[in-house]
């Protein structure tokens, strides 16, 4: 986890894979504009750190939140208000139940840099 902000986003990472969330993590930390805030393997049991971070936008897998993915999303921004949430997963968006309460989804499998114009694309849209 970044110490200093040197960039224009705050990222926090939620997924179950220990190896996506290290690559995550330093694909962020040396991505120009965003700095990583910190990350979990459980989306529930991310919420209080995203609260204490409070992060510019999360990307979360499509993990633990009982098959409705607008369950965690909603703790999320009920954490933090105008929160910006990226699904990244590796199901097709037309299998995760309330994908659309996120801000954005991008398939794993998607070229590098979709993530990151995903995330461009949120805070554009402001």
């Amino acid at each position: 986890m970044s110490s200093e902000p040197r960039g224009y986003a705050s990222v926090f990472v939620c997924d179950d894979s220990a190896a996506e969330r290290f690559l995550l993590g330093q694909r962020i930390q040396d991505h120009r504009g965003l700095y990583l805030a910190g990350a979990a393997s459980t989306a529930f049991g991310a919420v209080r750190a995203i609260e204490a971070s409070q992060p510019d936008v999360v990307i979360l897998d499509h993990l633990d939140h009982d098959g409705d993915v607008s369950v965690i999303v909603g703790a999320i921004r009920d954490a933090v208000q105008d929160i910006k949430v990226v699904v990244h997963s590796a199901l097709p968006a037309n299998r995760i139940v309330g994908v659309a309460s996120a801000d954005a989804y991008v398939h794993k499998a998607a070229e590098p840099d979709s993530l990151w114009q995903a995330i461009d694309q949120v805070f554009a849209a402001d």
